[in-house]
């Protein structure tokens, strides 16, 4: 079973194209956009480069791996890429087990404080969004997670050879940023 699952994993797997972090949250709300259910993730930390890393997958999308980290209590920084157009049932499965919800939230402040400024409370404004509306906050990406630590592993195991690029050129763009500089 190993090597029929290993194959299958290898079929569907695309050439690593990595982009800015933002990049590839833009390609995973236009993906959204075509199949807006469906979404699933897991998140993890990856402890051998300090970055908390998002398994974002859709069956008729594929899946893709962000690597983020927190450069300051503002600013989250990070890279990914698209790791497969598909996966076998087995990951499909695992990936699956829910374990909370999850989504993609973007804002536009101009139009979250005109709503304020007429009275609106930023209560309504966030569920508004959770319903699917507009008034400044919407979640074009919502699913389900799991951080299953197993999940989490096994994902990673799993695409490792497609990692390898993506976490060179994290620890490039860590370090650039002077993260793994100690204290002067």
């Amino acid at each position: 079973m190993n090597s029929i699952h290993s194959y299958l994993t290898i079929l569907y797997k695309v050439p690593v194209k990595i982009k800015p972090r933002n990049d590839i949250l833009s390609d995973i709300i236009r993906d959204a956009k075509k199949h807006p259910k469906g979404w699933n993730a897991a998140f993890g930390q990856d402890s051998d480069l300090f970055s908390h890393d998002c398994y974002i997958f859709h069956p008729r999308i594929g899946i893709y791996l962000l690597k983020e980290y927190n450069k300051n209590p503002f600013e989250v920084k990070g890279i990914g890429s698209k790791l497969a157009r598909h996966i076998d049932e087995d990951i499909e499965e695992q990936i699956t087990r829910k374990s909370g919800d999850f989504g993609i939230i973007q804002g536009d402040i101009k139009k979250i404080l005109t709503n304020i400024n007429r009275g609106i409370p930023p209560q309504q404004i966030l569920t508004t969004a959770m319903k699917g509306g507009d008034l400044g906050i919407t979640i074009p990406v919502q699913g389900h997670v799991s951080t299953s630590k197993d999940t989490f592993h096994s994902l990673k195991n799993t695409f490792s050879a497609q990692q390898k690029k993506l976490g060179t050129c994290f620890e490039k763009m860590v370090s650039d940023d002077g993260i793994y500089k100690s204290y002067e």
